[in-house]
């Protein structure tokens, strides 16, 4: 008998397979570590709200000093007074921009930086506005160099060496140009020591191409333009006493033209009519360069 050998199956080969996730769980997944997120965030607040507001009613943390530097024209009661620090103010909550607009409030305050020094010190470094002239607005102001109106003048106040300002207003009040081109003035002159003692005031209602000036002595009224009134005066005053002897009748001296000076003379008949006489050029007037 004849033995048939039946044949073996073919070998099957297992490969692994991965387990396919399921979209329910990674969504779910995802949710859960959002919200571990979320739940840590919100921890994270909340220990920041409670910090801040028990160090907020902390006392060691209370404004307990106020060092004021650079003031001369204020006065350290004037300065707190500015500040308006409610009682228990804590250093670390206070607004310090807030504290800055209040203390620019004031005129005399240009500029100021605040810095907080802990625990409970707050640091003010102030820049002051100075007069450099008197504005005559039927009261008399204290005018500053930026044209900013500073105080009505104190009886006490100093102001021998401060020109007074007119023409400073139109039908609606101060005009702020002119203001401003007074201010810019009188600040050149407070430069020049000797054209400052002399300048007695100024007059701005016709712009900065025709600005009045008058002395305090000699009494004499000079013309001028802006940009030139401190180069002229200085080359023309030291020549005054020469030119009132030689011009008696002399009035004013017109410096508003390039290299030409006009002198306005009173006429002997009277002092309301005047007469005009050009002069020598500048590039000739000059100290022990012309006779008289």
């Amino acid at each position: 008998m004849e033995l048939k050998k039946t044949p073996s199956p073919p070998e099957r080969f297992l490969r692994g397979r991965r387990q396919r996730v399921r979209p329910g769980r990674r969504v779910g997944g995802l949710v859960l570590r959002w919200f571990a997120l979320l739940a840590a965030f919100l921890g994270l607040a909340a220990a920041f709200v409670w910090t801040v507001t028990t160090a907020g009613k902390a006392p060691e943390l209370v404004v307990a000093r106020v060092l004021v530097e650079g003031n001369e024209q204020l006065s350290d009661g004037e300065i707190l007074e500015l500040l308006e620090l409610s009682e228990g103010a804590n250093i670390l909550t206070l607004d310090l921009e807030v504290v800055r607009e209040r203390l620019l409030r004031s005129a005399w305050v240009r500029e100021v930086e605040i810095e907080r020094v802990l625990p409970r010190t707050l640091t003010l470094r102030i820049a002051e506005r100075s007069p450099v002239a008197v504005a005559v607005l039927g009261e008399l102001y204290l005018l500053a160099a930026d044209g900013t109106m500073l105080d009505e003048l104190a009886p006490h106040y100093n102001i021998e060496k401060l020109a007074l300002i007119r023409g400073l207003t139109d039908g609606d009040g101060v005009v702020p140009a002119r203001a401003a081109l007074a201010g810019r003035m009188a600040a050149a002159l407070m430069e020049r020591e000797l054209l400052a003692a002399l300048v007695s005031e100024l007059d701005v209602s016709e712009g900065d191409g025709s600005v009045t000036v008058r002395l305090r002595e000699p009494a004499v009224t000079f013309l001028v333009h802006s940009a030139t009134m401190v180069e002229r005066l200085e080359r023309l005053v030291p020549l005054l006493d020469g030119l009132q002897k030689r011009y008696r009748a002399l009035d004013t001296v017109d410096l508003r033209f390039d290299g030409r000076i006009y002198l306005r003379l009173r006429d002997v008949a009277g002092a309301q009519r005047f007469k005009e006489r050009e002069i020598y050029t500048m590039a000739t007037f000059v100290p022990g360069g012309a006779s008289f």
